[in-house]
């Protein structure tokens, strides 16, 4: 089993630009958002965790998105996104485009795949979610391109959260 040498980057105030093998460990309580302070790079490769710890069951999740804006910053129109989902008796699938990396929605417990290259700017995810009515469990499955083949990623980004959510993240470089 492989260990990771684990960095707390709650309070981090800059970028802190992990090595492989390490794991940047973020706490957060009651916030909307929430920076990574993680730099980034041409040619690196990652797995996040984010693990709410909000009280949930079927109430009081917001239905838009987790965000995870690249750079910090919205990108307009410049991910396309493609999923599959689970709710109750109803399986769907969709195919949108957006201005962030979708991670999530009401309270989400995503495990993401984060590629950077110049050339393709990838997350893929999986999220079971919860604080719904009619969907308790909900399970989605998807992958989203950033277009933009130009723009270096150098900043891993902020998360945007639909409401005030608690909760831990965990980042491991792995390439």
């Amino acid at each position: 089993m492989r260990k990771f040498k684990r960095v707390d980057l709650t309070g981090a105030t800059e970028d802190y630009f992990l090595k492989v093998g390490e794991e940047a460990y973020i706490s957060f309580s009651n916030v909307t958002q929430v920076p990574l302070h993680i730099a980034t790079q041409d040619g690196t490769y990652y797995e996040m965790h984010i693990i709410p710890a909000n009280t949930g069951g079927h109430t009081g999740g917001t239905g838009a998105d987790y965000e995870l804006y690249p750079n910090n910053t919205t990108y307009t129109n410049q991910f396309v996104f493609a999923g599959f989902y689970r709710i109750s008796t109803v399986l769907n699938s969709v195919y949108v485009t957006r201005s962030y990396f979708p991670l999530g929605s009401y309270y989400a417990t995503p495990t993401a795949w984060i590629t950077n290259r110049t050339n393709y700017k990838n997350v893929r995810v999986v999220w079971s979610s919860y604080g719904n009515t009619y969907a308790w469990p909900y399970i989605f499955v998807a992958s989203a391109d950033w277009r933009d083949t130009t723009t270096p990623w150098t900043s891993l980004g902020t998360i945007k959260f639909p409401q005030s959510t608690s909760g831990e993240i965990l980042v491991r470089r792995l390439k």
